[in-house]
């Protein structure tokens, strides 16, 4: 991603401790945010309740809740106390067990509280870096990262980094992959050390985001691409060697753990996925196709329904995708592609559910052994996508279905401005940085449609928000950028020339003899 440094290639570099001051300030900035919007500077910490999901990870970092059934899950609240136990055998393959594991380690027993303090380190650090690299063009240019770090004060955004799910490391790494693409597109291929920073803040945190999930693939994607579009130094050959060698290093890197992450999942939910797919997406969308999935006809009074929490028993033609998932999957897939209309409607609903991104089904609120646990055996929430009934009428409940679509193109067409408008280094940075995370936005919302249909598909698409959220913020910020210069490269009004009648009258002096 090669940038120009403005007019005459003219940049305003602070000295090396102006610098780091910047950088810290930074810092210390996103990491108080981060601290206030979780509850941990006073009050009471917001979290994420666990619905069953967390088990998967926090087993693998030798936790067990402390609760009269050593379990988390659908208690009406957060739990943050654990003790310790021995780690299971087969956990998810996931970076969030590598952050319990780092949290927890030498203490015991163990808090909640202390996972969320070690994001929101890992936030001021991407931060600080990444403002290092900005403000190698001037003292003010770090305030380019806040369309990635204003939505981190949003509470429904970082109660995620107080729970035990797989998703908060997902976050924490595409922060950094939008932090890393705006030092890239700000400062210009001569800043090797700021754009080797920006390099390892985009690759590290596309790595980071498959390894917590693989569903977040889209972000290693985009990722990638940024690294192999950015062109580092000044060197004829060298400077275009670089952004692919770390891009082709990273991607292989990732293959490994992709692939395990893969494999788990099918061995551990055999057919959930592909049910889901199925009944909750495919025979609702496509009213009549059960034949093509290979489905008796009875499945479709089923449709709309999800695998849990009632469980497949009630579904006619569940043994079916029991037997042979990767075959109704694949069957559900060529039945959307036959029915374009019904394809664009699911995304469309998936692009809509980013407006869920509070998931109301999972309380925020510390649990206490007085609380009621919550009702299984029944949808709780149109965002679980466990029914139709309740999943339409929360999908319509939105007072502004629009928005999400309004800010995707909002942030298409910016990405596509800045492949030919690259003069203006702030325009260039923010309108790619919305470009970028409207693509991957749309991406994940993609991916979690075609891989689980409509259930929870406001916690599969909880990041594709974030995502959005930071687009509108770049997008806006690269329009109001783009007015000022506008205006400041407008050239004066001629001053006008008065009238004959008007005209000044000049008396030269009489000269005599």
């Amino acid at each position: 991603m090669e940038s120009v440094s403005g007019p005459a290639g003219r940049t305003a570099t602070l000295d090396p401790v102006r610098r780091l001051t910047s950088a810290t300030c930074a810092a210390l900035l996103a990491l108080l945010g981060c601290a206030l919007a979780m509850g941990l500077l006073g009050g009471t910490p917001t979290g994420i309740a666990d619905n069953g999901d967390g088990s998967r990870v926090y087993c693998g970092a030798g936790l067990v809740p402390q609760t009269p059934t050593g379990r988390a899950a659908w208690l009406g609240g957060v739990v943050f106390d654990f003790d310790r136990t021995a780690p299971c055998a087969d956990p998810q393959p996931s970076a969030a067990v590598w952050a319990l594991r780092l949290a927890g380690a030498g203490q015991d027993p163990f808090s909640l509280t202390r996972l969320g303090w070690l994001y929101a380190l890992g936030v001021a650090l991407v931060t600080a870096a990444a403002a290092w690299a900005l403000s190698r063009r001037g003292g003010w240019w770090p305030l380019l990262l806040l369309p990635a770090a204003a939505p981190l004060a949003n509470q429904d955004f970082v109660r995620f980094f107080l729970s035990t799910f797989a998703e908060p490391p997902g976050l924490l790494g595409t922060y950094a992959v939008l932090c890393g693409t705006i030092a890239i597109a700000a400062t210009s291929p001569a800043h090797r050390p700021e754009r080797v920073v920006g390099l390892v803040l985009t690759a590290g945190g596309g790595v980071l985001a498959v390894l917590a999930k693989v569903s977040f693939l889209p972000v290693l994607g985009i990722a990638l691409l940024v690294c192999l579009l950015t062109v580092v130094g000044t060197h004829r050959w060298r400077r275009l060697l670089t952004g692919p060698a770390v891009a082709v290093a990273v991607g292989l890197l990732a293959v490994g753990p992709v692939t395990r992450a893969l494999d788990w999942q099918e061995v551990s939910y055999p057919g959930v996925n592909s049910f889901n797919l199925a009944y909750t997406l495919v025979l609702t969308e496509v009213p009549g196709s059960a034949a093509e999935l290979g489905l008796p006809e009875a499945a479709q009074d089923y449709a709309g329904n999800g695998y849990y929490p009632n469980g497949p028993e009630a579904a006619p033609g569940a043994p079916v995708v029991l037997a042979d998932p990767a075959a109704v999957r694949g069957a559900s897939w060529a039945v959307l592609m036959t029915n374009p209309g019904a394809l664009l409607r699911a995304l469309g609903n998936g692009l809509i559910a980013t407006e869920g991104r509070e998931l109301d089904y999972l309380a925020d609120y510390p649990w206490e052994p007085g609380n009621r646990p919550l009702p299984v055996g029944k949808a709780l929430s149109g965002a679980q996508g466990a029914d139709p009934v309740s999943f339409r009428g929360w999908l319509g409940g939105f007072v502004v279905p629009w928005k999400p679509f309004a800010v995707a193109g909002l942030g298409l067409l910016l990405g596509l401005v800045t492949l030919f408008v690259r003069r203006h280094p702030v325009v260039l940075a923010l309108g790619r940085a919305a470009g970028l995370a409207t693509v991957t936005a749309l991406g994940l919302v993609g991916l979690a449609v075609l891989g689980d249909g409509y259930f929870e598909v406001a916690k599969h698409v909880w990041l594709a928000a974030y995502l959005l959220d930071a687009a509108m913020l770049a997008g806006v910020g690269a329009l109001l950028a783009l007015v000022v210069s506008l205006v400041r490269r407008r050239p004066a009004d001629p001053v006008p020339l008065p009238d004959h009648d008007d005209a000044p009258t000049v008396e030269f002096p009489r000269v005599t003899a």
